[in-house]
């Protein structure tokens, strides 16, 4: 579309599909579950290796054997079509053949946080009526106190290190031992990895159960960053959209080339970008079962990855640890990141810092969340990489601009809500009709739209910038409305600011409204707390409003994180709170 026919509204417009080919536009999505996607993707790659653990390496055709095994298992023990099997486990090899060999069956992946309390676990176990409970053996002791409460048939333990090229029954027994659990007496019966694996010995391996439309592959659990954790229902068509439209739009991901696999199953950002992703594109898939960010440089010096994904806090830490300078990162073809919002300031020093070290391309963002499958946007290529944007969307999915609390769309640049359609977004909430009506609304033009809850705009080109979180606006007690992310944006720019926050802190007058509260960690200590405290004041004041700057500050250790790797809001206002007292 032309600038003069062009309308002025981004989903009438569409302007982001001038960054794709005619082909990658003519071409149909696939209709099929994300198990035969993954089949048909790799049919020429199968002596390729597909994983690496631990210096391990298993080839496609070892993980679709491995796969088909799981798959007889799982039906010797009377999983079928629209059950619900639940996962507690880490990133391993066995996480990978689980959960397309559920998928392979037509039933469903309950994917379950590990590191929540275990009521949790056993409420999201129970509500979903799960008939197994898969979980990794580390995680045993903890689950224990509720193996008796469980609705399941039975439940599965999982060695982490079954898969490692080290792995031996010494090795199982000592690791066990320091780590590792096995049933009391009277205890629930726990079914070994390899009495479940002989399982499949007692049926021939079963056909795929064949594409349903709109079907559910898997239950993901949004983060609860700002609320409580609701499960997500995500459907064949979502993964199969990201796995078609990542792979012909990105020509970075090609056969032969390493992912570096450091983000946790349980999250959707995760379960995309290391579950389906990285075998979609025939890459070899390092997984990591416990990853830390002060790991990060090791694990890349380690490995010399082609592809690393992961949240901003990751390359930050990443960045500010004791990585060698003279360490080349000319290996990376892509260093992507999202599943939390990366502010400008971050975003040029992790370029310095990529360029510094011979990376070959600046930072990669993506926008998404739970709700949309995990990714929605993403910069396909340099011309869409803009600073502070997420890209474009992904072809299939369309994003406008709403006036907030209502379906009225904006036009280029004005700030509004965030509202995404297309197939990669989540069919609803499980069993919570009253928070999906409020997130998954009908459109006048016909089209199901997702209430995103986040603040942005587009530009003309269809880049997508993302502002700031709804629910983090902060009301203060004069009615001003305050979006955290600008101050933090100018925080981040002094040498001494490892990473900042803003959140609200109740009013200490007990009035209505928040005080803007900033919470500050530290590169250095070139001058005390309360010189770097006037310091950051008095650039806020010199770059902000009045009324935008922050009221209080705080200066801490360490950053609190949510299990996921981002920053987590809740623990800061409860800190912001105790401070105010």
């Amino acid at each position: 579309m032309t600038a003069q026919n062009m309308t002025g509204y981004p989903s009438i417009d569409k302007p982001w599909l001038k960054y794709y080919t005619d082909e990658a536009r003519s071409t149909p999505v696939p209709e099929c579950t994300a198990y035969s996607f993954l089949l048909a993707q790799s049919a020429d790659c199968m002596e390729r290796a597909a994983i690496n653990y631990f210096g391990n390496r298993i080839s496609y055709r070892e993980m679709f054997s491995k796969i088909d095994r799981a798959a007889a298992a799982f039906a010797a023990l009377g999983v079928q079509r629209g059950d619900i099997v639940s996962l507690c486990m880490l990133t391993a090899p066995e996480t990978v053949y689980v959960f397309y060999a559920l998928n392979k069956l037509g039933a469903i992946s309950n994917i379950i946080e590990p590191r929540v309390n275990v009521e949790q676990i056993r409420d999201r176990i129970n509500a979903t009526n799960s008939k197994l409970l898969i979980m990794t053996d580390v995680l045993g002791e903890k689950l224990s106190v509720i193996l008796d409460e469980l609705c399941v048939d039975a439940v599965v333990n999982v060695p982490l290190l079954y898969s490692a090229r080290f792995y031996t029954r010494a090795a199982a027994k000592l690791f066990r031992k320091i780590n590792g659990w096995k049933p009391s007496p009277g205890q629930r019966p726990v079914m070994t990895w390899k009495a479940f694996l002989a399982e499949s010995r007692r049926g021939a391996v079963p056909p795929e159960a064949g594409y349903i439309p709109q079907s559910l592959a898997a239950i993901e659990y949004t983060g609860g960053t700002t609320g409580v954790p609701k499960g997500a229902m995500i459907p064949n068509e979502a993964f199969v959209a990201m796995g078609t439209n990542i792979g012909r739009c990105y020509p970075d991901f090609y056969q032969g080339t390493r992912f570096l696999d450091i983000m946790p199953p349980f999250i959707a950002y995760g379960l995309l970008f290391g579950l389906f992703i990285p075998f979609c594109s025939h890459l070899e898939n390092v997984l990591i079962p416990r990853f830390t960010p002060e790991s990060f440089g090791k694990l890349i010096r380690k490995y010399r990855p082609s592809h690393v994904v992961g949240v901003p806090s990751f390359f930050e830490g990443l960045i500010h640890s004791n990585f060698p300078r003279e360490e080349d990162l000319s290996c990376l073809i892509s260093a992507i990141t999202g599943g939390d919002r990366l502010i400008a300031a971050s975003e040029d020093e992790i370029n310095r810092f990529l360029r510094q070290h011979n990376g070959k391309r600046r930072v990669l963002k993506g926008y998404g969340m739970t709700e949309l499958g995990s990714a929605a946007t993403f910069t396909v290529c340099d011309a869409c990489n803009k600073e502070g944007s997420v890209g474009i969307p992904l072809l299939g999915n369309e994003v406008k601009i709403v006036m907030p609390g209502t379906q009225e769309e904006l036009p280029y640049h004005q700030q509004g809500e965030i509202c995404v359609h297309g197939p990669t977004t989540m069919l609803g909430y499980y069993k919570n009709a009253q928070e999906t009506d409020a997130v998954r609304r009908l459109h006048k033009d016909g089209k199901v739209w997702i209430h995103t809850k986040d603040i942005g705009y587009m530009d003309e080109d269809g880049v997508l910038f993302v502002v700031d979180r709804i629910k983090r606006m902060i009301i203060r007690p004069d009615g001003h409305n305050v979006f955290p992310s600008q101050i933090e944006a100018v925080l981040a720019r002094h040498p001494q600011v490892e990473a900042c926050c803003v959140v609200g802190a109740p009013n200490p007058n007990g009035e209505n409204g928040k005080i803007p509260t900033a919470f500050i960690t530290r590169t250095a200590a070139d001058v005390s707390d309360e010189q770097l405290i006037l310091e950051l004041d008095k650039l806020s004041h010199r770059s902000l409003a009045e009324r935008d700057v922050a009221l209080a500050y705080h200066v801490i250790e360490h950053m609190p994180l949510t299990l996921g790797g981002k920053v987590d809001f809740r623990a800061l206002e409860r800190m912001a709170a105790e401070f105010s007292d």
